[in-house]
């Protein structure tokens, strides 16, 4: 087993916070939400290697003691977890998928990121080298960036945590569509993993809080070489992966959207 459990089970089907979700109809997230109210608790989707991290490291700063991580299995095994807490979390972070908050008291308020698909198998084929305790560390480790990637389409485990894994974690389903559908009816704000600074903004914003003068962010520079291997797979990646490019692109266009709407783009 790798160490990220994606075979998730939920007791029920997918809502949003008052059945008519975020915005109510299409086109990407609302552009204005209010702030935080004492009956709602923000969540985070974290999909691994999309700069959850950083976020998760902002978090920290607004929610301090309040804020919840989690790579929650199902909403049963959440709900045990908060009920062990001396208070309910005001914030929960972590690896689950859309829909954890359903055994939850309350109204959910959710946010996440996405990456370029194949900006994400790269960094999860670094990480995956670079970490001996990862599942696929004794593969990655050797073999070349295009191997890895063989091995990632033919190994079950593998290609589940890679092939639409983006819009499943949005909507437990590996479909553009239906995560499309999720984002615009549950999501308040969601965005691409380059626009990490101006994502932290409109969340402060959106909550009320301050952001910090410098968001945190974890995506380092590649030399020449990895770009040269990236290219050579881009092709393949963008037929193999084609619902969370999909995904991806609706996201990266309808924030930019977002952002020349408010008042954060004179900022």
């Amino acid at each position: 087993m790798s160490n990220l459990a994606l075979n998730l089970r939920f007791g029920g089907p997918a809502r949003g916070s008052d059945g008519q979700g975020a915005s109510g109809r299409g086109g990407g997230p609302a552009s204005a939400v209010r702030p935080l109210a004492a009956d709602e608790t923000l969540f985070f989707i974290h999909i691994p290697k999309c700069a959850g991290t950083s976020f998760r490291d902002v978090l920290k700063r607004w929610f301090g003691q309040d804020l919840l991580h989690i790579d929650a299995q199902d909403s049963q095994a959440l709900a045990r977890t908060i009920a062990r807490r001396a208070a309910p979390p005001r914030a929960v972070t972590g690896h689950f998928v859309y829909g954890v908050h359903e055994q939850l008291a309350g109204r959910p308020r959710y946010v996440s990121l996405v990456r370029d698909p194949l900006e994400r198998f790269v960094s999860l084929y670094k990480h995956a080298r670079s970490n001996l305790g990862h599942g696929f560390h004794e593969a990655a480790s050797h073999m070349d960036l295009e191997a890895f990637y063989d091995f990632s389409l033919v190994h079950p485990e593998a290609r589940r945590e890679t092939v639409g894994i983006q819009c499943y974690f949005l909507s437990r389903a590996r479909s553009f569509e239906e995560a499309r559908t999720h984002i615009d009816a549950h999501f308040a704000q969601i965005a691409p993993v380059e626009r990490f600074p101006d994502f932290v903004r409109l969340c402060a914003a959106d909550l009320g809080l301050e952001p910090p003068n410098r968001p945190p962010r974890n995506l380092g520079a590649e030399d020449s070489r990895a770009e040269a291997a990236k290219a050579a797979l881009a092709g393949r990646v963008a037929r193999d992966h084609r619902e969370d490019l999909s995904l991806y692109h609706y996201v990266r266009d309808t924030f930019e959207t977002r952002l020349s709407r408010s008042a954060l783009s004179e900022a």
